[in-house]
């Protein structure tokens, strides 16, 4: 069945419940009664108690996940603010998210789409206070976001890294967020993994690609930007969506929950940190997806990436691209859409060289009309729809702007000349080594 997801965010309704970026909510974890060191009870110990009547141990990891990231989890308020002659200057509440710890001074991670919108900061921290943050750095193309608070950083603790490639289907998890903002502060779900490596998930929230963790413990909108934990308590991914149902169905789902795994996420931060940004290779042109057959045809393009335009003086210049040349192949890994042509040049750093696979047809013309780029055009529907956060809780509410977000890898292309392309006169299919820049 055709999906969709939305981004946690923005208020008013529009359709139904889909994949939805889970915003509007802090994160704190809350103290449970299972002592941060002790073992799991055998199973001897336990049949012994039962047999003399006693009370069974508890052994739910969730209790000593729970208490181990008592402060390494907390709540992200997005505010925009304005001044009033009555009042002078005022915050207005966007929206609530999650956010967890991830390094010492006051380092906070969280999903882009909580933050994007706002102007004015807080943490809700684990004391309960709310104090200011400002934005290190963020990264669109990910949905993630680094935040930084000065007050009270000494007593944040940075969460215990682990590893999502050690999981297997069925391993437990639990999500410590704040579904529907401070008022469900402190939330602690349990569930198990539902599915691994969900690369096949397309959300408007990003645009690369992801290959998700699926999980069915509890989350909702609000759980944005919280974290996903192994048994033991290591951050293992950081929640980002939920599938709601199909476009075509208002039929409701729940337990299906998906984290951005944290070997994607960590290093996202740590980048955001250093340089208050990703630090990606570019080709420096203009392109966007191009729907055809799977290989070229003399009067049809193939599936591929179009280069529409070609930056002055850009490395795709120096090695030779040209207007409507129709990438087919990076080092030899055929590619077909702009996700998959980002997702595989991110592999990369600037000054390396890469191999570009171009399909060039003698003869290019084109029946213009402008309008947005095939990527945020179609980007935005039906998958753009946003989740809203006004007042704790939200409702469904505007298309978002990640849905295609990327006329190249770094360069934007919001408009650009569109209409049917007729190509003819045959073609050739050319290998260009193209040394990568740094996106600008």
């Amino acid at each position: 069945m055709k999906t969709r997801n939305t981004r946690a965010r923005k208020q008013q309704r529009r359709g139904v419940a889909v994949l939805t970026a889970l915003s509007l909510a802090c994160a704190l974890a809350v103290g449970g009664a299972f002592a941060l060191n002790a073992a799991p009870a055998s199973t001897a110990a336990i049949a012994e108690a039962a047999q003399v009547g006693s009370p069974v141990i508890d052994t739910s990891p969730a209790i000593y996940v729970n208490e181990k990231n008592a402060n390494s989890v907390v709540g992200i308020i997005t505010n925009t603010q304005g001044w009033d002659r009555s009042y002078g200057v005022q915050d207005r509440m966007l929206a609530q998210g999650s956010g967890v710890v991830i390094a010492e001074g006051g380092y906070v991670l969280t999903n882009y789409h909580v933050i994007e919108d706002g102007n004015a900061f807080q943490v809700l921290m684990p004391s309960g206070d709310k104090v200011d943050a400002s934005v290190v750095g963020s990264d669109s193309a990910l949905d993630l976001a680094v935040l930084q608070v000065s007050e009270q950083a000494d007593t944040l603790v940075p969460v215990s890294i682990g590893s999502s490639e050690s999981l297997k289907v069925g391993s437990t998890v639990i999500a410590i967020g704040n579904p529907g903002g401070e008022v469900l502060a402190n939330t602690v779900t349990q569930g198990i993994i539902s599915a691994l490596e969900r690369s096949s998930v397309s959300s408007s929230n990003t645009t690369r690609n992801v290959a998700y963790i699926q999980h069915d413990a509890a989350i909702n909108n609000g759980n944005s930007g919280g974290g996903l934990f192994d048994y033991q308590g290591n951050l293992i991914g950081i929640n980002t969506l939920k599938y709601g149902g199909s476009y075509y169905s208002s039929t409701s789902y729940e337990g299906l929950g998906f984290a951005i795994p944290v070997e994607t996420a960590y290093p996202v931060a740590q980048q955001l940190i250093e340089y208050g940004k990703v630090i990606r290779p570019q080709m420096g042109i203009t392109a966007r997806t191009y729907e055809g057959p799977d290989d070229a045809m003399n009067d049809y393009p193939p599936a591929s990436v179009c280069a529409y335009t070609i930056n002055e003086g850009s490395a795709a210049e120096k090695a030779g691209m040209k207007q409507y040349d129709f990438i087919t192949a990076i080092n030899g890994e055929r590619v077909k859409t702009m996700r998959e042509l980002t997702t595989l040049l991110d592999k990369f750093k600037p000054g390396d060289t890469v191999t570009v696979t171009v399909v060039r047809y003698n003869n290019v013309s084109m029946m213009q009309n402008n309008y947005n780029d095939y990527g945020n055009y179609y980007g935005n529907w039906p998958f753009g729809f946003g989740f809203g956060g006004f007042g704790g809780y939200g409702g469904y509410g505007g298309y978002g702007s990640n849905g295609g977000n990327g006329g190249n890898n770094g360069n934007s292309g919001s408009y650009v000349t569109d209409g049917t392309l007729n190509v003819g006169g045959g073609y050739t299919t050319i290998d260009l080594q193209i040394t990568l820049e740094e996106q600008k």
